[in-house]
């Protein structure tokens, strides 16, 4: 356990514990800087994005400062023996107002609230990974908290207001406000405790089908699976084992089919991409290209293949003026990626590629990315 003061722009110093190893004070204190650029109103009204503001680490403390701020925004140190002086003045949790409307106490026994993580407590844990122990629901909205100040009734957890659980979100919860509302004077809106909730780490209590915040793992026992994040190690894997994957895009309205190579760059120094067939019809031939140009120095401008596509017809090397098209690239790579891409453009009924104005081929039926 680490006893951490912090200081936010406007406010006192406030005084926390939180679980965290002894040599990691500077991860911890960020991670306190993000909750708080979440949580605090005056920083979350900040202008401009995180990359604006400096960090400063002297061994000791962190603080934060940003451009249009004279004074630190943040200010975070190890506190090894709490002081009596200078915390933050002490909020006391109003007595229940509808506690006989509800047929039910609002907070849950005193034993109950002692065993819940205090406010930022939790704030290295992957969100996933953090303990709901309390469930408040009504007829607008559900709340889970994972931490609570049980002086104040102030706390953090997940809520969503409404139906639309892509609009819930991690950030602040106010249980007094919640006890004390009444919308509109309709008791059947009041908020209550679900007194039946099994404590249990977010990603199994939290509602299915909202957005979720995986801790990156593909292993994780605990994160709901990510859509992406198996993906890419699906194809992490096809390109250990081949040495590429080609990865199909399927045609909208807007745009037509093609497919790509991905991870050729370790061995070819370069990629190949192809558009505007069926896209297995694209695979067998980009596969085709990957076995004519193995061991060469790599294809040319203009330079024109045979044999790669029925009826005699030919393909064209191009390359491509932008990697905008390769989402997967980036994702397997990273956003930084640069590697070359070569287009193998096929032509016309009449031989011709439609990089030649006498090409008959429609606009957009084959894109020169």
């Amino acid at each position: 356990m680490a006893d951490i003061r912090m200081r936010f722009l406007g406010h006192p110093w406030e005084r926390t514990t939180v679980a965290a190893d002894a040599g990691g004070h500077e991860e911890l204190f960020i991670a306190l800087f993000l909750r708080a650029m979440e949580t605090v109103p005056e920083l979350r009204a900040l202008p401009g994005d995180l990359e604006a503001c400096a960090v400063r680490w002297d061994g000791e403390e962190v603080s934060v400062y940003h451009p249009d701020v004279e004074q630190a925004i943040f200010r975070a140190q190890v506190e090894p023996e709490r002081s009596a002086q200078g915390g933050a003045p002490v909020r006391t949790r109003p007595p229940e107002l509808w506690r006989k409307e509800r047929d039910r106490s609002f907070y849950p026994a005193p034993a109950v609230l002692a065993e819940i993580p205090g406010l930022w407590a939790t704030v290295l844990e992957p969100h996933e990974h953090r303990v709901v122990a309390l469930r408040y629901f009504s007829t607008w909205g559900q709340w889970y908290v994972v931490e609570v100040d049980d002086a104040s009734g102030q706390a953090y957890g997940w809520s969503c207001l409404g139906g639309d659980l892509s609009q819930g979100r991690w950030g602040p919860i106010d249980l007094p406000a919640l006890e004390s509302c009444r919308p509109d004077g309709d008791l059947s809106q009041l908020v209550v405790r679900d007194r039946d909730f099994t404590p249990d780490v977010a990603a199994n209590v939290l509602p299915e089908g909202r957005p979720h915040d995986s801790c990156g793992d593909a292993d994780c026992p605990v994160c709901p699976p990510d859509f992406m994040t198996e993906y890419v190690a699906r194809l992490r894997a096809v390109i250990a084992e081949h040495g590429f994957a080609v990865q199909p895009v399927l045609a909208d309205e807007g745009s037509a089919a093609y497919c790509y190579t991905i991870g050729l760059h370790k061995s070819l120094g370069h990629e190949f991409v192809m558009a505007g067939l069926d896209v297995r019809v694209m695979q067998g031939v980009l596969h085709s290209v990957v076995e004519r140009l193995a061991g060469s120095s790599g294809p040319v401008a203009g330079e024109v293949l045979d044999g790669l596509l029925a009826n005699g017809f030919q393909l064209l090397m191009r390359p491509v003026e932008s990697l905008e098209p390769f989402a997967m690239l980036r994702a397997v790579y990273g956003q930084e990626i640069a590697v070359p891409y070569w287009q193998a453009v096929w032509p016309d009924r009449d031989g011709v590629f439609p990089t030649d104005a006498s090409c008959s081929l429609s606009p957009g039926t084959q894109p020169l990315l």
